[in-house]
């Protein structure tokens, strides 16, 4: 089944969206951060109702969500004239697995515009082989393509975690809001490279921030995410990843705290 009949196959209750997580989309014990993460935007978009754009996707993972059916329930926080805020809660066994906030706002006018230029690529894109599959790889990471154009890969002994690395669905464009979401958090976290061995990483927490509206041909080009670690220390790493389009346009900023174990 293709990414978007996945989240197309969403089943809707009143608050509640539910979808089967398939093994396919663990990583490690627990479901891949993006397929809950979207499966949580799909619940506050249904509770909204109108097509107001998603500007900002707060996401706290608090326990492990496993394979089986899985609910998302969502609430309206607040609605103002043009913004509004909506939670959605994933609970396990009755006890919360995962929080997010979404903050939905319609386009205004202001005197303030600042465009961000992109920097050139490492490489272009074309020019580096596909990151094989399978092996220590976490099964979700099936769903995507990805490049390295710069920094080395997970448990690499690297110097520094600065990394460029290209990501597309396998099969399909980026289609809706969710699938972006769902795509945003496939590449690996960026203390990984520094790692002479495998250990474990934790994602506490995550922000997007999404910038400009992808057009179709965008929908379907490749995503370059440049990614690097801000500061690292006492078991927990920041970092700080920009997604551009293959047209030089920022898409999303994204952020995320990690808990480091070796």
């Amino acid at each position: 089944m293709s990414v978007s009949h996945l989240f197309d196959s969403i089943s809707y209750e009143g608050d509640t969206a539910s979808l089967e997580l398939s093994p396919d989309w663990l990583q490690g014990r627990t479901a891949y951060g993006g397929w809950q993460a979207a499966l949580g935007l799909r619940a506050m978009e249904r509770v909204l109702g109108d097509a107001v754009p998603l500007r900002s996707l707060q996401v706290n993972f608090i326990a492990p969500v496993p394979p089986g059916r899985v609910t998302a329930h969502a609430e309206l926080l607040r609605r103002g004239k043009s913004a509004a805020q909506l939670e959605a809660r994933i609970l396990i066994d009755g006890k919360v697995a995962l929080t997010a906030v979404g903050i939905f706002g319609a386009q205004r006018e202001s005197a303030v515009r600042e465009v961000p230029v992109a920097p050139a690529a490492a490489v272009p894109v074309e020019t580096v082989p596909d990151a094989p599959h399978g092996g220590l790889r976490p099964a979700f990471t099936r769903h995507f393509d990805m490049r390295w154009g710069a920094g080395l890969p997970p448990f690499s002994g690297a110097e520094h975690s600065d990394a460029q690395i290209f990501v597309r669905y396998r099969n399909e464009p980026v289609s809706s809001d969710a699938l972006l979401v769902c795509l945003a958090d496939a590449i690996p976290p960026s203390a990984i490279s520094v790692f002479k061995a495998p250990a474990m990483l934790s994602s506490m927490n995550w922000t997007l921030e999404f910038v400009t509206p992808m057009n179709e041909a965008e929908r379907a080009g490749w995503l370059r995410f440049d990614s690097g670690l801000t500061a690292a220390g006492d078991g927990y790493g920041w970092e700080n990843t920009l997604i551009w389009s293959d047209q030089g346009r920022l898409v999303a900023i994204s952020r995320q705290c990690v808990a480091l174990f070796g």
